[in-house]
């Protein structure tokens, strides 16, 4: 799965931070623990006064053989 992150930066900018295979809980103290989907390593933790908001987020599209680099690479027989 796919999270990304809100993050509240110093001069009241917002910072996205996207993190890829992983899933997100926010614990009992307001803490969002990220670990990875499959060994549950945590890979990032969040107070509560330093991100606005996280949510799951759809991965990019895939490449497709209608794309501009998809139609040069049929055009050229590979």
């Amino acid at each position: 799965m796919r999270v990304q992150v809100a993050l509240k930066m110093p001069n009241n900018i917002i910072r996205y931070q996207i993190f890829d295979g992983v899933t997100a809980q926010v614990n009992q103290r307001g803490v969002l623990q990220i670990s990875t989907v499959y060994s549950k390593q945590l890979v990032g933790e969040f107070a509560p006064e330093s991100f606005i908001a996280w949510r799951y987020v759809a991965p990019p599209p895939q490449a497709t053989a209608t794309s501009r680099a998809g139609l040069l690479l049929q055009s050229h027989g590979v």
